[in-house]
């Protein structure tokens, strides 16, 4: 188990603020060799502001103008982002038009143009790639804050061509900001809602004429955000350190021809955190006209059933209701019948008895040589990562059932080599690369049950029973008899890619540009996955497994995991063991792409790009052939047209920028029912397969105008319309069968009726036949397990009788807004003031594709406020802020839990703070 420690040790964090001081007191003695100072505070747009400024992109590898890339490509200086107060990748959507930022726990889950990330496990890979200083994140836990940046780029749609690494919805990409020649320091402090207290410091000095250094850092620590009234132990905190050094070579006796950067930082987080998958329970479904109690009928659709253990109706259609139906507490919630417990209405009010815990660390090396070999230039990116998270969660009620902890450890090593061609005149620009990547992850998880807790003597508020169809809880339903052995599991995949890629543009009369590019990838990937190995001994609750989240395990294929000694079941030293399997997947991906550039302010394209998401394993083994299997899915696949319009007038005091584009997805993986490989007539098993289908067509806007020197307004529209085609989930075998209705012929186990969504009784094969879609076996007749037809539910496809069902994507807005402005007030030799105003309106998104009755996050406005005051000479900065001014509470990810509940969080409400800077 894990204790609680202080997230940052004594030592360490003085060292940290020395580091942070130190850049103010060398900046005191060497104010002569003071750069240029900064420009003033700016509009939050996704360009410079300066009229006629160049902003430069390495969206294709190389050093372009932002207008001339033939890409959609969004972008936020450094001086833009800490404007703007974005210090983690989650603000980056109030920013960024066409981007959404998830959130579960510590995994970061962004969403672009009708995809998103999903699968966070051991054995999943994210579908949107983040990349650091170029280098690729396996994890989507492992993005270090933000301190010290030069820009962050938002690269949408698939990239697949020249960064490949599961780039299927697009990238974002952070570079941080390199040494220089000249002696820079900055100190930023701020204060705000929640007693946030951050405090960054950079200073940059020149070591010699061919060496210069770079070191940033960062203290942060705030309360939570979310109260929870059970423990105090409030969750939402910030507990963080981190800090980034670089050193930079380059020999004067070459011309600068040679560059080398070195990169280490070091980023460690405590506190509580936010949960694994969600910090409060939202609700589940229930339809108060089905709720029964015990001995009364019901009907559906023609079909009566007889009720003798009563019905709570939940189900997987019906209405929203702030309830906790996994287990009951004996009180009346819907129609006279207890359902479950009540949830907190507060969305940022939780009733927990655990204390929750975080601790994350990490470690990144990494090295880029650049070589200005004449003709060509070659470039090699070499990174390490060593990446550690502990964290904990409990039950999320009052009552003290249950904790439960996960680890990882993850260790990477990357190598790109690059060459490129070297004559900006040339109409044949060029580039080709390898890549490789090692990527070692473990994932370690136990909840651990509380044998001691008892319903009958547990004290008031926390007698809570398990979930049954029963009216009223009984004593024979009480939670202390249904636990045998903690539950646990441990997964490794190591994947080992090989990639090569070439990327070729030829430019025609000197206006239209023709570009073309493909990538090999090949994957090789090893899983393993623990499985439950012995039988214990003796009555329910009496004999039992016990396992702790920091017990060794030995990652060997076929090998044996002990329980921990305090176990008092048999057969300890064989509780698990592992299950193998190991794949390999090859794929090409391609781009096309035309452009014409009319004159250097206007450029209009059209792109034809494919793109790939990793194939993987199914953590659960299955028998086949009497050897237990580890079963694996394909890659997914998805083709994207682009077409889009880049443009500047007045003198570059207006950029406008407009991409149409739509994508087709395929192959994609999703939850199904197939046939049991070991006995495929009379048995089938629940599995990700390839099987979904998708397809999401848009717009970008995006308008920046400068009217004067002192007026900056930018406008951006994003309309997305992404729709699942083909989608079917499991059904599975109701569980409550026997006590929903035990009265025969109602629940007819021939109509097949017992396999429903979700482990709901409604809608069934009886109640809903047209989308239950008949499994069939090599013999093409439908499977039946002992006498129970087996079937599959249409989301999105086609029905029994040929209706065409559709189904909004999850976490894919119709449309967004962004409007914002900036009016600097000009106070002579005393400085600017700069009000500013950034609005974000979101028309709302389906949650979870799995239910669309619950679920859905309505419209909201988000708004920023601020007031910048900047001296004269730029040295010193202070800004007042508010963000989310409305106080919207918005539900950003969602998981569903046993019984249908829905397991949640919210984004951080309104906020605010003063912040004051000053440049060396």
């Amino acid at each position: 188990m894990i204790a609680r420690k202080s997230g940052m040790t004594g030592a360490r964090r003085a060292a940290l603020l020395a580091t942070v001081a130190g850049a103010a007191l060398v900046g005191t003695t060497a104010r002569a060799q003071v750069a240029a100072p900064p420009s003033p505070p700016v509009a939050l747009a996704a360009a410079d502001t300066d009229a006629g400024a160049e902003i430069v992109v390495t969206a294709q590898r190389r050093a372009e103008r932002l207008q001339d890339v033939p890409l959609s490509v969004s972008v936020l200086s450094g001086e833009q982002l800490k404007n703007a107060n974005v210090t983690s990748i989650d603000r980056l959507e109030q920013l960024v038009p066409g981007v959404r930022i998830g959130r579960s726990g510590p995994d970061a889950r962004p969403a672009i143009r009708g995809t998103y990330t999903e699968n966070i496990s051991a054995t999943g890979d994210p579908r949107i790639g983040v990349y650091i200083d170029d280098i690729y994140q396996s994890r989507t836990s492992q993005i270090p804050p933000v301190v010290d940046l030069q820009r962050v780029e938002v690269q949408k749609g698939p990239q697949g061509t020249l960064y490949g690494r599961n780039s299927f919805g697009g990238n974002i990409a952070f570079f941080s900001a390199t040494p220089k020649d000249t002696f820079a320091a900055g100190v930023d402090a701020l204060y705000g809602r929640y007693n946030r207290r951050r405090i960054e410091g950079f200073v940059n000095v020149p070591i010699s004429g061919d060496l210069a250094a770079r070191v940033a850092g960062l203290y942060e620590k705030a309360d939570g955000y979310v109260k929870n009234i059970g423990t105090g132990n409030d969750v939402g905190d910030t507990d963080e350190w981190f800090v980034r050094g670089t050193l930079r070579f380059a020999p004067k006796s070459l011309d600068d021809r040679l560059e080398v950067l070195l990169r280490a930082s070091y980023d460690h987080q405590g506190g509580a955190g936010n949960f694994s998958f969600g910090y409060k329970f939202l609700g589940t479904l229930v339809d108060p006209s089905a709720v029964r109690a015990p001995g009364q009928s019901l009907t559906r659709n023609g079909v009566t059933y007889t009720l003798p253990n009563g019905f709570n109706g939940n189900g997987f259609t019906g209405l929203p209701y702030a309830i906790d139906t996994r287990y009951r507490d004996g009180i009346p919630d819907v129609g006279g019948a207890d359902v479950g417990i009540p949830t907190l209405a507060d969305p940022y009010k939780i009733n927990t008895d655990g204390v929750i815990s975080r601790r994350l660390r990490q470690q990144q090396y990494s090295g880029t040589i650049n070589f200005d070999a004449g003709p060509v230039k070659l470039r090699s990116i070499s990174s390490y990562t060593d990446f550690y998270l502990n964290r904990s969660g409990d039950d999320i009620t009052p009552a003290p059932l249950n904790l439960s902890y996960i680890k990882n450890k993850t260790r990477t090593y990357t190598q790109e080599l690059q060459i490129l061609s070297n004559d900006k005149s040339s109409r044949f620009q060029w580039i080709i690369g390898g890549y490789y990547l090692n990527d070692n992850v473990t994932e370690q998880s136990v909840t651990n049950v509380n044998r001691a807790y008892k319903t009958t003597t547990a004290a008031p508020g926390q007698q809570f029973y398990t979930f049954g169809f029963t009216y009223a809880p009984t004593a024979a339903n009480a939670i202390d008899q249904t636990f045998a052995y903690d539950s646990f599991s441990a997964l490794q995949q190591k994947t080992r890619s090989l990639a090569g890629y070439g990327q070729a543009s030829y430019t025609l009369f000197d206006k239209l540009t023709l570009t073309a590019g493909a990538r090999y990838t090949s994957d090789r990937k090893t899983v393993l996955s623990s499985r439950f190995n012995a039988t214990a001994t003796g009555g329910v609750g009496s004999s039992y497994y016990v396992n702790l989240i920091d017990d060794p395990v030995n990652y060997q294929c076929g090998g044996l995991i002990a329980a921990n000694a305090a176990s008092n079941a048999t057969n300890i030293a064989n509780a698990y063991n592992f299950v193998c399997g190991k794949l390999t997947a090859n794929y090409v991906t391609y781009r096309g792409a035309v452009d014409y550039k009319f004159d250097r302010d206007h450029l209009i394209y059209g792109s034809y790009s494919t793109g790939r998401h990793a194939g993987g394993f199914n953590s659960g083994a299955v028998t086949v052939a009497g050897v237990p299997t580890l079963l694996s899915f394909a890659p997914e696949k998805v083709e994207a047209y682009e077409v889009g319009s880049k443009n500047q007038f007045l003198d570059g005091r207006l950029t406008f920028n407009v991409a149409a584009f739509v994508n087709n997805f395929r192959d994609l993986q999703a939850q199904t029912s197939i046939p049991n490989p070991n006995n495929p007539l009379t048995g089938v098993i629940a599995l990700v397969q390839n099987i979904g289908r998708d397809r999401a067509y848009g717009a970008d806007l995006e308008a920046v105008v400068k009217p004067d020197k002192h007026l900056t307004v930018n406008v951006a529209f994003n309309y997305l319309h992404a729709r699942e085609l083909d989608y079917a989930v499991n059904v599975f075998e109701f569980g409550g069968a026997a006590t929903f209705c035990n009265i025969t012929p109602d629940c007819t186990a021939a109509s097949g009726e017992r396999n429903t969504v979700q482990g709901t009784p409604f809608p069934s094969a009886r109640t809903d036949p047209n989308r239950f879609i008949p499994i069939v076996g090599p013999d093409g007749k439908q499977i039946v397990i002992g006498g129970v037809p087996q079937f599959k539910y249409v989301i999105a496809g086609r029905g029994l009788d040929g209706t065409k069902y559709t189904s909004k994507k999850s976490l894919s807005p119709d449309y967004t807004v962004q409007v914002g402005a900036a009016y600097t007030i000009d106070l002579g030799a005393a400085g600017t003031l700069t009000p500013e105003v950034q609005t974000y309106f979101n028309a709302g998104y389906l949650l979870t594709d799995l239910t669309p009755n619950f679920g859905n996050q309505k419209a909201y406005t988000k708004t920023d406020l601020r007031l910048t005051y900047l001296t004269e000479n730029g040295k010193i900065r202070v800004q007042a802020f508010v963000d989310n001014v409305e106080d919207q509470a918005v539900v950003n990810r969602v998981a569903y839990s046993n019984h249908r509940s829905l397991l949640g969080n919210y984004a951080p409400p309104r906020t605010w703070g003063i912040s004051a800077g000053y440049r060396f």
